[in-house]
């Protein structure tokens, strides 16, 4: 008889009235059908289970290398066909052997096999809006007993995440005003993001925070007076700080090693910078004098002058953005932006070839003159070192679009300025009626009065002094059009390098003569590039107050390099 049939509740003999036990095994068939349903079957021994979580485990305990051998091919399960999930499994009744494994034919199923997995097939991510809606709905069913079954197919999302919202609920609201102030902004997918909850604990603890909070403090100080600060400062004030908050032990602990310096740079916000404004005073030192200077050019705007037949314009006032002008020197190298290159990684040394040593320093100097609106009508100018002693050859070779003058240590002094204006800005500006303006900086030969008079006869022109030592801020050349038309030389000059002739030459030493024509002609393409930009150039007016109005309008565009919040 086989044993299993009475572990489960059947009886060999009953109770007859009289007290005595009959037995009933001889009235029993000798076979008997169980029904058993079974899902999957091992593909190693063939043992059928009932579910894939049992099929799983079995694999992994049983045949733990075929797994790691067949692992990239998938599951390796097999269905048994829906017509034969039900196996009748013979068991003798008098046999007391266990019963065998069936043998039925298996049938796969490989459509099943990537549905057998819990929840969704694809993974759903909702927004922060989403789920506050979710939430006020729940809070809305307080009195119901089912409330989140009923949240859960009205919302159409699984309870076991209404739950969760309704657990970090806190979280999730502080993340919706975060995204309000646009503080939770950035390299996203719009409103579909999965974003990251807000947590009440800090991503970056502090070890030492009173310590941290004096170090920053006095940081502040040390740069509010220009001072340079090192990695080594930090680390000296911040265990000095830690002797003086936490005792001499804990001082002795602190290390200042890489790893907390660059943690503590994060925490705090600080970052090693090049630095940016070389004069001895910091930017916004000179708010004050940059607003009484932008004060004084608006009534300046509202004035008129009596011999003066012009009108007065009702935006601009006194000077139209046509007739406003800046002049200005910028020192140029022969050799422009030749510092940086590519090279394979890992070589200490970067080797970039020219002429001969210090033409990377000042060669010449270039005087511009540019308008905020309208064609650029006046030419750059070179002025190059020497007496200007030169063969006609070589006169003949400069650029047309650029006007060459020379001086013994090649920069501009009041003999030359005026031979610029007679042979470069007078026929460039032209004389009309319409009065102009030239904002020029205080150097000594632009404030002389030779040069007043002869822009005020010769062009109908006034020159406009900037506030000395604050140029840099308020000067359209100063505050991009120089470094642009460096840029540009330097493309010019890469052009020309192109070529394996002039490569050759550049490799073979340049003379002097040489230098002098190619930055002329690569001057020349640089000015065609950057006269063609108007917007970048009236941009550089409006930016430093240069393109003033009397009525107010298009202050919102004044902002001085360094000067936050700028108003006057």
């Amino acid at each position: 008889m086989n044993r299993t049939l009475f572990d489960c509740g059947v009886r060999k003999s009953v109770e007859l009235k009289n007290g005595s036990l009959l037995d009933i095994t001889s009235t029993m068939k000798k076979t008997a059908m169980l029904t058993k349903i079974y899902d999957v079957q091992c593909s190693c021994c063939g043992k059928a289970f009932n579910g894939q979580q049992y099929l799983d485990s079995h694999m992994k305990f049983k045949h733990p290398s075929s797994t790691a051998e067949n692992s990239h091919e998938g599951q390796q399960h097999r269905d048994i066909s829906a017509n034969q999930k039900e196996a009748d499994v013979p068991c003798s009744v008098l046999d007391d052997s266990p019963p065998e494994a069936p043998n039925d034919p298996i049938i796969v199923n490989e459509e099943s096999l990537g549905k057998k997995r819990r929840g969704s097939e694809k993974r759903k991510s909702y927004t922060v809006e989403f789920k506050k809606k979710t939430l006020d709905f729940l809070d809305s069913l307080t009195s119901s007993k089912n409330k989140y079954k009923i949240v859960s197919r009205e919302k159409r999302v699984h309870r076991t995440l209404v739950q969760k919202w309704d657990k970090n609920r806190g979280q999730i609201f502080k993340e919706l005003e975060l995204n309000k102030r646009c503080k939770n902004s950035g390299n996203i997918r719009d409103a579909r993001q999965r974003r990251k909850m807000v947590s009440e604990k800090p991503k970056h603890h502090e070890r030492y925070p009173l310590a941290a909070k004096l170090v920053i403090a006095e940081f502040k100080v040390r740069r509010a007076a220009g001072c340079k600060v090192t990695k080594l400062w930090l680390r000296k004030k911040m265990k000095s700080k830690i002797e003086m908050c936490y005792g001499k032990s804990e001082a002795d602990k602190f290390k200042g090693s890489n790893n907390w310096f660059q943690r503590f740079k994060k925490r705090h916000g600080l970052a090693l910078r090049r630095r940016t404004n070389k004069k001895k005073n910091s930017a916004d030192d000179g708010r004050e004098i940059i607003q009484k200077f932008h004060k004084n050019l608006r009534k300046s705007l509202k004035t008129h002058r009596r011999r003066n037949k012009s009108s007065i314009d009702p935006k601009y006032g006194r000077w139209t953005p046509g007739n406003r002008y800046n002049v200005d020197q910028v020192p140029l190298p022969f050799v422009v932006d030749q510092g940086t290159t590519y090279d394979t990684v890992g070589n200490k040394q970067v080797w970039v070839s020219q002429p001969s040593s210090g033409l990377d320093k000042r060669q010449a100097t270039l005087q511009l003159c540019i308008r905020a609106e309208g064609d650029q009508n006046v030419k750059p100018a070179l002025l190059f070192r020497g007496k200007g002693n030169i063969s006609s050859a070589e006169k003949d070779s400069y650029d047309e679009r650029v006007d060459v003058y020379f001086q013994q240590n090649a920069w501009i002094d009041a003999e030359v300025n005026m031979q610029w204006c007679r042979k470069t800005l007078f026929p460039g500006v032209g004389n009309t009626e319409q009065e102009k303006v030239i904002f020029a900086d205080n150097v000594s030969f632009q404030q002389s009065k030779e040069f007043h008079e002869a822009c005020r006869n010769e062009i109908n022109a006034t020159v406009y002094m900037l506030p000395e030592n604050h140029t840099d801020k308020i000067q359209p050349i100063d505050a991009g059009c120089g470094r642009m038309m460096k840029v540009k030389i330097s493309c010019a000059m890469d052009r020309w390098l192109e070529t394996e002739e002039n490569l050759d030459k550049w490799h073979d030493k340049l003379s002097a003569k040489d230098r002098r024509i190619l930055m002329t002609r690569w001057t020349g393409e640089a000015w065609s590039e950057l006269k063609e930009n108007k917007g970048f150039l009236k941009r550089l007016f409006e930016k430093t107050g240069c393109l003033l109005t009397i009525d107010g309008s298009g202050d919102e565009f004044i902002t001085p390099q360094g000067l936050k919040d700028y108003h006057f």
